[in-house]
C-alpha cells in the first residue's frame, strides 16, 4: 500500500485585529490553548484559511485563471523563451517547472485544509467560548471549507470520474499531525467530501444571516444602519455561507454522476435549492448577472456570487495580468497557421452584439506591441477604484454554474430547455430548441461550450473537460485547440506523496 505524507502543518494564521502572522506549531500546545482560549481566536484561525486561498498557488492565481486555464487551452503561449507553458498546455506533466507548479498547488489546498483541522480538533471542547450561533456558523464554515479543498484536489490530482477504478487515490485529512494519512478509495473520498458537508449545512441552516437578509444588507455602506451587530457576519456572499454548501453539494454530485447517473437528481436537488433561494421579503438571493451588469462594469457579475473571495488590489492584479498594455495572459483572435479562430468560435461574431460575456468591452483588442493581435480578457478589469461599487472579489461559485447545472441534469428535453431558456435569455444568448434527432448529445456539447464561455478564467474549463473526458471538441466550435487523452487528465501528486 502507498503511504502519502501529506503537508498538515499550520505554518501561519493571520489575525485579522493585529495583522501579524501567528505560527501555530503541532507540538506547541500551549500555543494553541492560548489561540483557541476566545471567540476571536477561532475567527482568526478561520479568517487565516480564507487569506491562504488566495495563494497565487490555489484560488489568486494557478486554480483561477493561471495554471488551470493554460490546462484547458484558454490562453496562448506568448512567451518563447519559456518551455513550460507549452509543456502545461499539452500536459506534459514532467516537465519539472510543471511539476513544481502542480506541487505547490497541492501543498497549499492541504494547508487550507490544516488551517480548518486546527479548529474542527478544538471547537467541541471551546463551545462554551462561543455567543450565539456563532459555534455553528464557525465550525460549519471549517467544514466545508475541508470538503471545497479536498473535492478540488480530487478534481485535480483524481481519475477521471467517468470511469475512476477502485485504488487508492487521495488521502483525506482530518487531523493535524505529523504522521503519514494513507490514501483512501475515490468512493471512500467522495463520501467523506458530502459528509462533511452534510454536516456543514445542517450546523448552517438555521444561524446564517444569509437566509434572513438580503446581500445588499449584509453589504452595508458607511452611512448604512446595520442590520446586525456582529460585523463578522457581513458579507456572507465572501465566505462558506449556507447556500454555497448547497451550491458546492450541486457541483460535487454532477461529477459523481459521471459514474452514476444517479447522482444527477441530487446535482439538479441542490441546484435548485440555491435558486430558489429567497431573503425574508421573498426576494430571490441571487440572480443572473444581465445587460445592466455588464453596462455597470460588473463584469464578475457580482450578482451572481455565491461564494467569492475578496481581493483587495484586484484592480492591479488584473491590469498586470490581462490588460490592454500587458503581455500577460492573452488569446489569439485572428485566422493563425491552421486558420481557424478560437475566439470567434467560442463567441460566435453574429452573437457578440447580444451575449453579455463579449458584448462592449468585454473582450477587446491590445495594443501592446507585437501584441495586437491579441484580445483582452476583460472579466477581472473592472469600474475604476473611484467607483463606489467596485466590487473586489473572485468568484469561486456563481449562479450561474446552478441553471447550467439544472439544464444538464433534467431528464426531459422540455424541463432541459426551460432552465436553459432562462440561462439564455440573461446572457444575451439566441435560444435554440436542442436537436430532436439526439436532443441529449446537442445538451452536452451546448454545455460544454457554455462552462467555457461563461466561466473563463474561473478554473473550471478544465475540469469540465475532465468530467466529460473531452478528448477534442466538437468540430463546430473550433476542435482543434483543444486535443487530450485520457492521460491529459492525470496530474500527477507530489513525489513525497507517493514514495
Amino acid at each position: 500500500m502507498k503511504k502519502v505524507f501529506t503537508m498538515i502543518m499550520l505554518v501561519g494564521i493571520l489575525s485579522t485585529g493585529c495583522k501579524k502572522f501567528l505560527d501555530v506549531k503541532p507540538h506547541g500546545e500551549t500555543t494553541q490553548d492560548e489561540l483557541f482560549k476566545t471567540q476571536k481566536g477561532f475567527r482568526d484561525v478561520l479568517t487565516g484559511a480564507y487569506i491562504r486561498m488566495k495563494s497565487g498557488n490555489i484560488y489568486g492565481g494557478s486554480l483561477m485563471w493561471g495554471n488551470i486555464e493554460y490546462m484547458a487551452g484558454n490562453w496562448d503561449n506568448t512567451n518563447s523563451a519559456n518551455t513550460a507553458i507549452p509543456a502545461l498546455i499539452a500536459g506534459k506533466y514532467t516537465d519539472q517547472t510543471v511539476r513544481e507548479w502542480n506541487d505547490a498547488t497541492y501543498q497549499d489546498l492541504y494547508k487550507v485544509i490544516a488551517d480548518v483541522n486546527s479548529i474542527l480538533e478544538k471547537i467541541d471542547e471551546k463551545k462554551a467560548v462561543f455567543s450565539d450561533g456563532n459555534y455553528a456558523i464557525t465550525k460549519g464554515e471549517s467544514l466545508a471549507l475541508r470538503a471545497f479543498c479536498h473535492f478540488d484536489a480530487l478534481r485535480m490530482f483524481g481519475p477521471v470520474p467517468s470511469s475512476p477504478g477502485i485504488g487508492l487515490v487521495l488521502p483525506y485529512v482530518k487531523t493535524v499531525t505529523k504522521d503519514t494519512h494513507l490514501p483512501i478509495s475515490y468512493q471512500e473520498f467522495a463520501k467523506a467530501v458530502l459528509a462533511d458537508l452534510d454536516q456543514a449545512e445542517t450546523l448552517l441552516k438555521d444561524v446564517d444571516p444569509i437566509r434572513k437578509y438580503s446581500i445588499a444588507q449584509l453589504n452595508p455602506g458607511p452611512l448604512d444602519q446595520a442590520v446586525i451587530s456582529d460585523n463578522y457576519l457581513e458579507y456572507r456572499q465572501v465566505r462558506m455561507n449556507y447556500y454555497a454548501v448547497l451550491a458546492l453539494k450541486a457541483r460535487v454530485y454532477l461529477w459523481l454522476a459521471s459514474s452514476d447517473a444517479a447522482n444527477k437528481v441530487n446535482a439538479a436537488k441542490y441546484a435548485q435549492m440555491v435558486v430558489d433561494a429567497v431573503n425574508q421579503t421573498g426576494k430571490p438571493t441571487f440572480r443572473l448577472g444581465e445587460e445592466s451588469d455588464r453596462a455597470a462594469q460588473d463584469y464578475t457579475m457580482p450578482s451572481e456570487h455565491i461564494m467569492a473571495l475578496s481581493v483587495y488590489n484586484l484592480e492591479a492584479i488584473a491590469n498586470s495580468l490581462f490588460g490592454n498594455n500587458s503581455g500577460g495572459l492573452q488569446r489569439y483572435d485572428f485566422a493563425d497557421q491552421d486558420g481557424f479562430y478560437y475566439l470567434n468560435n467560442l463567441f460566435p461574431v453574429a452573437e457578440r452584439t447580444s451575449d453579455i460575456r463579449w458584448k462592449g468591452q468585454m473582450w477587446t483588442y491590445k495594443s501592446f506591441t507585437g501584441l495586437t493581435s491579441y484580445a483582452t480578457f476583460k472579466k477581472f478589469i473592472q469600474k475604476p477604484a473611484s467607483s463606489a461599487s467596485q466590487t473586489l472579489q473572485v468568484p469561486l461559485i456563481r449562479l450561474s454554474e446552478m441553471y447550467l447545472i439544472l439544464t444538464e441534469c433534467a431528464d426531459t428535453k422540455a424541463s432541459a430547455e426551460a432552465s436553459y431558456l432562462v440561462f439564455c435569455s440573461k446572457k444575451g444568448i439566441p435560444f435554440t430548441a436542442f436537436n430532436n434527432a439526439d436532443w441529449m448529445t446537442d445538451r452536452k456539447n451546448k454545455m460544454i461550450r457554455e462552462y467555457v464561455r461563461e466561466l473563463y478564467g474561473e478554473g473550471q474549463s478544465f475540469f469540465t473537460y475532465k468530467r466529460y473526458n473531452v478528448t477534442t471538441l466538437p468540430a463546430s466550435w473550433t476542435s482543434v485547440y483543444y486535443n487530450a487523452t485520457p492521460a491529459k487528465y492525470i496530474v500527477p501528486k507530489p513525489d513525497r506523496e507517493i514514495n
